[in-house]
């Protein structure tokens, strides 16, 4: 079992996204290892899904611009690992660990949840109206 640190799941509503991103988020959750790395490339987790490259990359993507996910290397040696805000660790204290060394680099990535797309409307002429 992996302790870690947010409720991802409660708030992945308010994250936007798309259902093959769930899923991919999903496998990288399930693969990880204790402080997030996901030994797994792209194209081992389209495997598990069977849902095509393009499908995939665009998952991805969405997940690291979201801060979920975080890539490294550059072409196609991609590392990915989770954001060590929402990775599972072996015990607490390994928990506690990780969050104490990331705040000594300013803190862990952000996770970007998306503004609303419309302000809110003006204020009527009419005031308030009720509502039976």
């Amino acid at each position: 079992m992996l302790f870690n640190t947010t409720g991802l799941l409660g708030m992945l509503y308010q994250l936007q996204l798309t259902p093959t991103a769930i899923d991919v988020l999903s496998v990288m959750v399930e693969r990880q290892e204790p402080g997030g790395s996901v030994g797994m490339k792209q194209s081992e987790i389209d495997e598990v899904l069977g849902v095509g490259q393009a499908s995939m990359s665009r998952a991805m993507a969405l997940l690291v611009d979201r801060g979920l996910v975080l890539r490294s290397g550059n072409g196609r040696g991609h590392r990915y690992a989770l954001n060590p805000a929402v990775a599972g660790y072996e015990s607490q204290a390994e928990l506690e660990k990780s969050m104490t060394e990331q705040l000594t680099v300013g803190g862990p990535p952000p996770i970007m949840v998306p503004g609303y797309g419309k302000r809110p409307p003006k204020p009527g002429k009419g005031g308030l109206h009720a509502v039976a």
